[in-house]
Formats: C-alpha cells, structure tokens, sequence
C-alpha cells in the first residue's frame, strides 16, 4: 500500500511545484515509457507457448465500448486495453507518459500543456492533438449523458455544460454549441494540446488516465455501427478483432501500437458468461486462465484443494461493497429526481429509516456469511490506505435497541403504526454476480428486526445499471473501484449534488464545498482533513450503508506469466495491462 501511496505524492508534487511559482516539465524518474510497468519481463522464448492465447472471462455483454459514456468495470475492462490517453499509470500507479511524451505546468497551477508523441489509430490514421479537443468536449456535452462527465468540472467552462444535463427545459443545441465553444482545451497544432482549469486541481492529472480522457476520432464515433468489431478503431496495444455479443469478445495486438512494451499474446478471449459460477465451472475445466472473485461458496473447498489451493490468492483491494438508499426519487418507475410529495411513498428519503436499517445490520456477521469472512468492515466511505480515510467514522453501529428506537421514530415521522405496514420496499440488484446471498442477508436482517418486507429485484447488469441511475428502487446494491487513489474520486460525482454517479440522489451544498475547498489545498494533510470533515457530514446523513472494504480471493493458472496484478483491476488479475503477460509452456 505503501508504493501506491508514494504514487500519490508524485503525481501530486508535480502540480504542487506549480503553486510554488516555478513552471514544471514531467520527468518521470521511476517509467518513462509509455503505459510502462516496473516489472514487465519477458521470459526467454525457449519457455513461451506455441499459442499465446490468454482467456479472461467477463461477467455480462459491456453495456457499450464507447468511452465517453463507459462506466461499469466490464466495459471498463475491455477499454482499458482498447485505448490509452495522455497519460497512464504504472502498476504503482505512478504516473508515467502515454500519448503524451512530456508535459507543464503553469506557475499557477492552471494550464497543462501536453506535448503528443507521433503515434496512429489503429486505423493508422496519426493522433492529433484536435481528436484530444473533441473527446474532451464530447465528454462534457449533455447531448452524450456521460456519467462521467462530472471528472472534467475543473476545466474551464465546464460547469456551464454540467449544469444543462438533466435541465427543464433542455438547452438548445445552439446553446450547448456556444459553451462547447467556451470549453477550456485548444490545440495550437497537431502535436500540442492545452488544459485550462478553473482552479488548480492537485489530482487532475491522475484523472487524466481514465478511459473518459482518451482520444477520439470523430469521423470513427460518428460513423453507423462505430463500435462494433468491423469498425472499431482503438489508440491502445490491441485491437477488437471480434465481439458476438453475448458470446464472446476477441481482442489482437494492434499493429499500429506506440508502447515499448508490445504484446506476446497474439490473442485475448473474453468469453462472456452469466455469472462467476460459470467462470468458477470453466476455470475448473481449464477453459479460463483466471477466476476473479472466486465464488464465496467455493473459496474453503478451492483452499483445501492440493492443485487449486496452490493456485489461489487473496489481495486486498481498493473498492467497497455498499447498499445506495433512494434518498430523492419516487421509485414508482417514473424517475422524479426531487423528494416525494408524499413521505410515505418514499420511506428511504427520511433520515431515521436510513439510521434504523443501518444500525440493524451486523457487518461482521455480514461479511462471514456472504464473503466467507474475506474483508474489512466499512463505516465509511474513503478506502484504506488512501489520505482521508477516518477509522473513526462510525456514527450508527451495529445495535438493535438504537435501531428499534430510530424505527419507531421514523415511523411516526412517515406515518405508519408499524413497519410491517410499509409496502415492500424495492431492493434491486443485478443478478448473476454473487450478490444474491447478500440481498438475501439484509433483507432478513430488516424483517426480523422491524417486520419489514422487500421485494428483490435481480436484473441483467445493463438494465440494473439504468434502473439504479433513474432511481427505480428504494434501496440497491452498489459498489465503487477506485479509478485513481484519490479521496476526490471517491466522493465527487458520487455524493455531489447531481454527480454523475450519484445513485443515492442525495444532495447537501455543504458536503459539495468542502470538496471544492479540499481540491485546491495544497498542504496534503489538511487536504486529507478536509476530505475527513466531508465524509464525517455525509455518513452522518446516511445515504448509504456501506459494509465491507474488499480482498479478492482469485485463481490464476500458474502458465499465466508477466501478469502486473493491481489492486485496481476490473473483472480478472492485471487485465490493466494485458500487453504485458505472456502464456508459458505447459
């Protein structure tokens, strides 16, 4: 944890060095080739396979492999190799150059100024610093509905764009033309792209390495089935040679690719399969190389097991388990992003409900049960080992009278006589991941302690993505990854008021301030005080129960070499960086 920490501090001290008056060049000292990684190597060939093939299972069809309005970890997964932007991160996650070969920054911390590298498309047609422009900008038009979007908010003009997405009426298209316009990215020539900031963002540069940031060809995202296999034209070490949808994606190197580091594997298979047993039954079968999460059922028998036991790991993390409460929108389907008229349709939106269901939960006996006891209790939201993580934050533990007491209050407060009276609340969740038993957990936890009912609502992952935004549910599951080790990335966006991927709906200016004070301190340990004092207000709302921070049991085949295994990865071990593996003989 230690070395991702340290990565941190670098990305920061190059912004910091700005407000000290001097402009700055990157000069990464630890990896200055592009997308590299500090322990990439490459066994003698004597050792390879005949057939560098690699297969990664994924758990449901991506939702979409266009990168602006990407947000869940399966796409992630697959854009994560399709494509690299200006910058990227070692598997340290210390920044290092991608498309960009080097960079500055203005003495007020302000201007970033990129310097490109001559690299192609896949396409072979050259990456300009213009296709950097109209990806930025297509990111924060409200005609594209990027969850996202809300990462770009410190570029100049962009709070002017986020504002129009959802807006009553909705701006015309000359309107959002004119702020486009206004957005704070130019490109005096091909090889030269500028940022300006509205303030100066000390983790803006680690934001810069997500999907959301990388280049985009307007004349392949405009064109009729751009995203499909025949059409695709990627930036990254390899390319989408085929993707059947709901069959399988295949994934080959890219010819055209500019990292030092080229791939061994002449092809990725992505099966994609319905659920984690399934990824379970194949890897048992020698039909997957990797099994990310091992299934809870499974993991004691895969221990125990003298082959499997030898090829089984367990690492912690940066993510978290939670449950979103519906804390603004009415979940009869229609999607009122405002409170209920009438409380006792919406009994998540009233704060002593949200007390008395937390407080009714043991997480420890939580995570026993549905985690076969694999992870940390989470009473917060900001992970370990990242500054603003508070172990103390616990405002409502585990305790049944406390509980009992909120619910009777929230009850008079609603309008029941007793809880068994409320309609059975909408739990969603997206079926087929494992999380089943966890639903199944909560819900008998709320009915023996109040008599409360659930309806569970399992749902194919693309469905429950769009029924959790428009706040169809009275309580859903939910979880978050880091994108980059940041306390910002963990709170902006998703507990801003209309952040992107604000699922709970809640909303307090109060807790919106503090983060925008937080991003331009640039003393790091008040930074993290702050980001503390922020997480502290929001927990003391409850808008969602979080309940585990995590550690991944997985398989991996032991021919599986060269892997560069984050605690960042998305849906199977170092597929952050799949040009770097290779598959040995066996």
């Amino acid at each position: 944890m230690q070395k991702r920490l340290l990565g941190i501090f670098a990305t920061m001290a190059i912004v910091l060095a700005a407000c000290g008056g001097a402009t700055t060049s990157s000069a990464p000292a630890e990896s200055t080739e592009p997308g590299a990684t500090t322990e990439a190597t490459t066994p003698p060939e004597s050792n390879l396979a005949d057939e560098q093939i690699l297969r990664y299972a994924i758990i449901g069809d991506p939702p979409t492999l266009d990168p602006s309005p990407a947000q869940d970890a399966v796409s992630i997964a697959v854009l994560g190799n399709l494509h690299r932007g200006l910058v990227y991160f070692d598997k340290d996650f210390n920044i290092v150059p991608s498309l960009a070969e080097t960079w500055d920054v203005s003495a007020d911390a302000k201007t970033l100024t990129f310097h490109l590298r001559a690299a192609n498309y896949s396409n072979g047609d050259p990456i300009v610093a213009g296709d950097f422009v109209y990806s930025f900008k297509r990111l924060v038009d409200p005609r594209t509905a990027a969850p996202y979007s809300y990462v770009a908010g410190e570029i100049d003009g962009a709070p002017d764009l986020l504002a129009m997405a959802g807006a009553d009426p909705a701006p015309s298209d000359a309107d959002v033309d004119a702020a486009l316009d206004k957005l704070g990215v130019e490109a005096p020539d091909d090889s030269t792209f500028v940022v300006h900031l509205n303030q100066g963002a000390t983790y803006f540069l680690s934001a810069l390495t997500l999907w959301v940031f990388v280049p985009i060809q307007e004349s392949w995202i405009t064109s009729e089935g751009a995203t499909e296999a025949a059409n695709y034209v990627s930036s990254g070490p390899f390319i989408m040679d085929t993707w059947d949808h709901n069959s399988q994606i295949i994934l080959k190197p890219n010819p055209e690719w500019y990292g030092d580091t080229k791939p061994t594997l002449t092809e990725v298979q992505m099966p994609i399969v319905a659920d984690i047993t399934a990824i379970q039954a194949a890897y048992e079968a020698g039909e997957v190389d990797a099994v990310y999460p091992v299934p809870t059922e499974d993991i004691q028998r895969v221990k125990d097991d003298p082959v499997l036991g030898a090829e089984y790991s367990e690492a912690a993390g940066l993510s978290i388990t939670y449950y979103t409460f519906n804390n603004g929108t009415d979940p009869s389907g229609e999607g009122k992003l405002a409170r209920c008229e009438d409380p006792k349709a919406c009994p998540t939106n009233n704060l002593n409900f949200r007390i008395a269901l937390t407080e009714a939960i043991d997480k420890t006996a939580f995570i026993n049960a549905t985690f076969a006891g694999l992870g940390q209790v989470s009473n917060s939201f900001v992970m370990p080992g990242i500054p603003g993580y508070d172990e103390t934050i616990d405002p409502y533990p585990f305790n049944l009278d406390s509980a009992k007491a909120h619910m009777e209050t929230a009850l008079q407060e609603l309008g029941y006589s007793t809880a068994a009276e409320i309609p059975a609340l909408k739990f969603g969740f997206n079926s087929g991941a494992g999380h089943e038993p966890r639903v199944a957990f909560l819900a008998e936890a709320w009915r023996q302690a109040f008599g409360l009912e659930t309806e569970q609502i399992g749902s194919e992952f693309g469905v429950f993505l769009t029924q959790r935004t428009a706040g169809e549910y009275d309580l859903a599951r939910d979880g978050w990854g880091a994108d980059y080790p940041h306390a910002n990335n963990q709170l902006s966006g998703l507990f801003t008021c209309g952040g992107g991927n604000n699922d709970s709906q809640w909303c307090n200016p109060a807790f919106d301030a503090l983060l925008a004070k937080a991003a331009v301190e640039p003393d790091l340990d008040a930074q993290a005080s702050i980001y503390k004092e922020a997480q502290k207000l929001m927990m003391d709302e409850a808008p969602i129960l979080p309940l585990r921070f995590a550690v991944t049991p997985a398989l991996l085949k032991p021919y599986v070499s060269g892997v560069n295994a984050t605690t960042n990865d998305s849906e199977n071990p170092g597929d952050r960086f799949l040009e770097t593996i290779q598959i040995l003989k066996h």
